[in-house]
């Protein structure tokens, strides 16, 4: 059974989770880099063409987001955010499927890949990352717990901002449907602490299913 902390010990527990395996993660038509492929090349069942390099799961995604989604079958959560990208949509539902009670996905533009939301340098990434955190222990009651489903390279941005480690002191590495926990809460002399409880876990997934 999942450890949960009480309410009345954190202000926030945040869990930070990337998609599932996606068509953009495979070679694509022998290419090991699927956004090299041009449009008029892709099947037409593997992205959505709703913008550039919207990916669908894939069959092993999926499984992967539905593994994750029973592990989380007896916690209630009080938010799942995830962004506007269809692989990461799916694999909030993945778990949205399984709650104990219904829930609503919030879906957020600022939760992004790091190139999908007009942003261009690491700086950016960034203080993108910084916004997303701050308004989640801002916005959020005390108390909440929060799953977010956002994506491989701007996790590592996110776990930074999170941290309040430097961006560019160590890279952070997330499997598909990886969970990264924090739970946020003051110490004896209201200082804001973040502890990491765990990173890049994928124990809820058999070996088989396991991809980066």
């Amino acid at each position: 059974m999942l450890e949960l902390a009480t309410p009345e010990h954190f202000l926030l527990d945040l869990t930070l989770v990337r998609h599932g395996q996606s068509y953009g993660n495979i070679p694509l038509n022998g290419n090991p880099q699927p956004h090299l492929v041009p449009l008029n090349e892709r099947p037409p069942h593997v992205e959505t063409h709703r913008v550039r390099d919207d990916w669908h799961l894939t069959p092993l995604g999926l499984q992967q987001a539905d593994y994750l989604g029973q592990f989380y079958a007896g916690t209630a959560f009080d938010q799942i955010i995830c962004s506007h990208m269809q692989r990461a949509q799916s694999t909030a539902q993945g778990v949205q499927r399984h709650q104990p009670k219904p829930i609503e996905l919030r879906v957020d533009p600022e939760v992004c890949e790091i190139y999908d939301c007009g942003c261009d340098t690491p700086e950016q990434w960034y203080a993108r990352a910084l916004r997303v955190v701050r308004a989640l222990r801002d916005d959020s009651p005390p108390g909440a717990r929060i799953l977010v489903v956002a994506h491989g390279a701007f996790n590592g941005y996110l776990l930074h901002a999170m941290l309040g480690t430097p961006m560019n002191s160590f890279k952070f590495w997330n499997y598909n449907t990886c969970r990264n926990r924090v739970i946020f809460h003051r110490d004896d002399a209201d200082q804001l602490i973040a502890r990491l409880i765990h990173m890049n876990d994928i124990s809820h997934l058999p070996q088989e299913l396991v991809t980066t």
